[in-house]
């Protein structure tokens, strides 16, 4: 099984999953064409709380909108599914995550502006939420970008490692 690993420049931060949680990402991709979708990610921090691991990423809530070049995520279902995996393995909300189709996968205006609005909402409980955001052809040639947010400027990782476990 491969592992993904993310850090900062300084090795600060640092942001893993494995590769089976990327392909359900991809295969969720593929299922919405050329529209943009996304969901939340769920994980747990290292006991020493430099490394989020991300292990499951969620599907679209139904009640979400999916245009070309924008994804508005909804809420429905997400209370439920978020208290099963908490159930099962512990795991809790950790950021977000979407795709841009056949665009890059850099990070818009936009996307910088809603996850500064999720790290400063003290009701979310996640002060350095993480946004993954898939681009290009998930069916071949895409690309994957990890910002962390801290409302400061927000931290980019960049590809680390791919190890196999």
């Amino acid at each position: 099984m491969l592992l993904h690993r993310y850090r900062d420049l300084n090795g600060t931060f640092e942001v893993e999953f494995e590769d089976n949680m990327l392909k359900r990402l991809l295969e969720q991709c593929i299922c919405c064409g050329k529209l943009e979708t996304g969901g939340i990610l769920v994980g747990y921090y290292d006991d020493m709380l430099q490394k989020a691991i991300i292990v499951q990423g969620s599907g679209a809530p139904r009640d979400s909108k999916h245009t070309r070049t924008r994804f508005y995520r909804g809420v429905d279902g997400l209370k439920d599914w978020l208290e099963e995996v908490w159930k099962v393995e512990k795991a809790y909300y950790l950021g977000e995550w979407h795709f841009h189709p056949f665009a890059s996968s850099k990070m818009s205006s936009i996307d910088r502006v809603q996850m500064n609005k999720i790290s400063a909402d003290k009701t979310i409980h996640c002060p350095e939420p993480v946004l993954l955001i898939i681009g290009g052809d998930p069916s071949s040639i895409f690309s994957i970008s990890l910002t962390i947010f801290n409302g400061e400027q927000p931290i980019e990782l960049t590809d680390h490692t791919v190890e196999l476990i």
